[in-house]
């Protein structure tokens, strides 16, 4: 396996896992770090081929990486982990809460990926003679892509992978609590896809927040204290 880097913090007892969105790593999360490391155990990790992992070996889907970390958490011994995702890492977040169940405690998501949302591009090369789709295709590209695209680098053959994947039977299948966290100008994944997979995760709850794909950047103290009283609250 390969190894998997990862920043430690924390006086508490209780783990709680991040798992960071795309084209990002573990230090994403440091805003969140000094309000929660006195009560909580914390791993933030880089996962493969992000941040100081190695990227894999070859390309992967969500739910090899899921498979990763699943591993990760057997090695470090891990039980009973508050096991948080942002976007991408949201994605995997959820494979493993549905998949893995007995590794964890509580989920929380952070505009989570997973609700397909077709490109125009691909809506308009249905409509076009097969002889100019590529042509139109290599004209508009700069104005069609993401910039997860843009900049995926060797990465791009697997976020071509994951950027289609439709997680809805995945969130339907969580039984863990989870708790779903929402920019309200969130411009990459809309607020509403948080709705949807609220209605598909009957044990979850749904709060939208000031901010935009990174809520807990523009504010952490607020985003540690949901999270912090979401582990907490028993019922």
């Amino acid at each position: 396996m390969e190894k998997i880097f990862y920043l430690e913090f924390g006086w508490g007892k209780k783990p709680i896992l991040f798992l960071h969105g795309w084209q990002a790593d573990s230090r994403s999360f440091a805003p969140l770090v000094p309000f929660l490391f006195k009560n909580y155990h914390l791993y933030l990790l880089d996962l493969p081929g992000f941040g100081k992992s190695k990227p894999p070996s070859f390309s992967f889907s969500s739910f090899e990486y899921a498979n990763k970390v699943v591993k990760w958490i057997k090695i470090k011994k891990l039980q009973r982990i508050n096991l948080v995702g942002h976007s991408f890492g949201g994605k995997i977040a959820s494979i493993i809460a549905a998949k893995y169940p007995r590794y964890i405690s509580r989920l929380i998501l952070i505009a989570p990926s997973g609700i397909p949302h077709p490109k125009f591009y691909y809506k308009l090369k249905n409509l076009l003679p097969s002889k100019i789709k590529e042509k139109v295709f290599l004209l508009f590209k700069p104005f069609l892509v993401s910039e997860d695209y843009k900049n995926a680098g060797k990465l791009l053959p697997i976020f071509k992978t994951v950027v289609k994947e439709d997680l809805r039977p995945i969130f339907s299948k969580i039984k863990i609590p989870t708790l779903i966290i929402w920019g309200r100008k969130d411009n990459q994944l809309p607020p509403e896809d948080g709705k949807i997979i609220k209605s598909l995760i009957k044990s979850s709850k749904l709060v939208i927040m000031d901010g935009n794909h990174w809520p807990f950047l523009k504010n952490p103290k607020k985003t540690a204290q949901l999270i912090d009283k979401f582990i907490k609250d028993e019922h």
